[in-house]
C-alpha cells in the first residue's frame, strides 16, 4: 500500500464518523426531527446539555431531554460549523470537538450569533457508527463554559452526588485533558486530570509533577516555549481566553501536538491560575504537513516544484547577504524519451534529482522549474571555488549516468548561474541566470558558467 493510500485508509473511519455527526446536526438543528436524531444514537448514549440540569443517561432520557428542547424551540435553527477537530479514541471510536455559531435568541439584532462547543464521541456498533456521548456548552455572562462553571456552583444549584456524576461524564466526553498552572513565572503546576495524564503517558499526578519539575513550562517543547508565553500573555492582556497550538512532552521523552484552549481563573487560595483544555491534534498536524508537502514537492523528483521553490528563494533573497543561483538544463533530454520511452525519461529525471540532492546541502534550495529545467539556490555562498568544483563534479557524474543508462541519447548537463551580494528580485535573478545558461548552451554545452553581479 502506498503512503497516500495508507493515509486515505486511516482517514476513512474518521470521515464516516464525521458524516454521521453532520447528519445529527442537520436533523437536530434544521429538521427538528426528534426520532431521526435519536436514531443516530447508541442505546447507552449519555450527554450533558448547556444547563447543569440537562443530564441524560441512555437513549430514553436523551429522547425526553431533546423532546423538551424541541417543544421549547420548534422552529429550525440555522447553524454554522466554524471548525471541527477530530481524532481517534480508544476502542475504535472517534472524538469530535466542534465550534458552532447559532442565531442569538431574543436578540433585537437578527444578525447576532452566539458560540457553542459541541463535544461528541462516536463508536461502531455492529458495523454502524452511533453517537455514544454528547456535551454542549456555551459561555455564560462571565464568559465561562459549563464544565468549568459547574466546579464552582453551590449546593443551592446542584447536590454533591449529581455534581460528581456530571463531572465524571464531562471527563469521559471531553476529547482532551485538563491541565492548570499558576499565572506566575514558568506556570507552577496547579492541577491535571486523569485524561491529561493518559494522553501524556503518566501513571499518576505525582509522576507528571516530578517529570516536569513542578512547572508546566517544562512540559512544552523548548522551541515552542517563548512563542507560547508571548501568545498567552498577549491574549490574556486583552481578555480571559486564548487558543494556541504547540508540542507537549510525553513521559517517554517524545512530543505530541496539542490544541490548547485556556482561561484565566482564581484558585481557592486567591492565586491567579490558567486552566487549559488540551486536545491531541498530532494526526491532524501530520496530515497538514503531508498535504503541504504534497502541494510543495514535484511528484516525479521529490524536490520543490516551481511555485514552492520560487517562494523559498524569494524569502531567502531578503535574508542572505551573499548567494549563488544556478539554472540547470539537461541537454538532449528529448532523445531519452524518443529512444527509450517516456518512462525511462521520467527515471532519468528522478536519478538526476537524486544526484542534485547528494551534491548540495539540505539547507540549499533545489527545485524543478519544469520539464528538464532545474534550479539551485545556495545561501551564504562565500567559497565560490568550492561551489564551482561541486558543479563540475555534478556535470561529470550526470554525464557518466546518462552514458551508462541511456547512451544513444548523448544527454549531458549545462548550467549557468549568478553570484551576488546585492538585493535582487527572483524575476531579475531568473532572467540573469537564464542569459548565462543560454550562452553556455549556444557555445559549448556540458559545462557550468557563473557570473558575478
Amino acid at each position: 500500500m502506498t503512503a497516500p493510500e495508507k493515509k486515505e485508509e486511516q482517514a476513512r473511519p474518521l470521515d464516516e464518523a464525521r458524516a454521521i455527526l453532520e447528519e445529527y446536526l442537520r436533523r437536530y438543528f434544521l429538521q427538528r426531527d426528534l426520532e431521526g436524531t435519536v436514531a443516530l444514537m447508541s442505546e447507552h448514549v449519555h450527554g450533558v446539555g448547556i444547563t447543569s440540569r440537562e443530564l441524560a443517561l441512555g437513549k430514553v432520557e436523551m429522547r425526553a431531554m431533546m423532546g423538551r428542547q424541541m417543544r421549547l424551540v420548534p422552529d429550525p435553527i440555522p447553524y454554522e460549523m466554524v471548525r471541527c477537530i477530530q481524532q481517534p479514541v480508544h476502542g475504535e471510536g472517534c472524538g469530535f470537538f466542534c465550534e458552532l455559531w447559532l442565531p442569538m435568541r431574543r436578540s433585537p439584532k437578527p444578525d447576532r450569533k452566539c458560540r457553542i462547543w459541541l463535544t461528541a464521541e462516536l463508536k461502531r456498533e455492529e458495523g454502524v457508527w452511533l453517537i455514544q456521548t454528547l456535551h454542549v456548552s456555551e459561555p455564560d455572562h462571565s464568559g465561562n463554559y459549563f464544565p468549568l462553571r459547574l466546579l464552582s456552583e453551590g449546593e443551592e444549584d446542584i447536590n454533591g452526588k449529581v455534581q460528581r456524576e456530571l463531572l465524571e461524564i464531562v471527563e469521559q466526553i471531553m476529547p482532551g485533558g485538563v491541565i492548570g498552572g499558576y499565572a506566575e513565572k514558568d506556570y507552577p503546576l496547579y492541577v491535571a486530570n486523569n485524561r491529561l495524564l493518559r494522553m501524556a503517558g503518566y501513571d499518576s499526578y505525582q509522576q507528571l509533577e516530578e517529570h516536569i519539575g513542578g512547572l508546566v513550562i517544562n512540559s512544552i517543547h523548548p522551541k515552542d516555549r517563548a512563542y507560547v508565553e508571548e501568545t498567552v500573555a498577549q491574549a490574556l492582556s486583552k481578555g480571559d481566553q486564548y487558543e494556541i497550538e504547540y508540542r507537549m512532552l510525553r513521559r517517554d521523552g517524545s512530543y505530541f501536538w496539542v490544541h490548547d484552549i485556556g482561561r484565566k481563573a482564581v484558585s481557592a487560595s486567591g492565586r491567579n491560575v490558567i486552566i487549559s483544555v488540551l486536545i491531541d491534534i498530532s494526526e491532524q498536524v501530520n496530515i497538514r504537513k503531508y498535504l503541504k508537502q504534497e502541494a510543495e514537492l514535484d511528484p516525479l523528483t521529490g524536490i520543490y516544484n516551481r511555485k514552492a521553490g520560487t517562494e523559498r528563494i524569494e524569502q531567502a533573497l531578503k535574508e542572505c547577504p551573499h548567494y549563488l543561483f544556478i539554472m540547470i538544463d539537461l541537454d538532449n533530454f528529448k532523445q531519452i524519451n524518443d529512444n527509450y520511452g517516456h518512462q525511462q525519461g521520467d527515471q532519468a529525471l528522478r536519478e538526476f534529482a537524486g544526484q542534485l540532492r547528494a551534491a548540495f546541502r539540505r539547507t540549499d534550495i533545489l527545485g524543478r522549474l519544469g520539464g528538464d529545467e532545474f534550479a539551485v539556490f545556495v545561501a551564504d555562498a562565500c567559497d565560490l571555488p568550492a561551489l564551482e568544483k561541486k558543479c563540475g563534479k555534478l556535470i561529470a557524474d550526470c554525464e557518466a549516468l546518462m552514458q551508462a543508462r541511456w547512451p544513444a541519447a548523448h544527454a549531458a548537463l549545462s548550467a549557468g548561474g549568478v553570484c551576488s551580494g546585492r538585493p535582487c528580485t527572483f524575476s531579475e535573478l531568473y532572467r540573469l541566470a537564464d542569459q548565462v545558461l543560454y550562452e553556455v548552451k549556444n557555445t559549448s554545452k556540458g559545462r557550468c558558467q557563473i557570473r558575478f553581479l
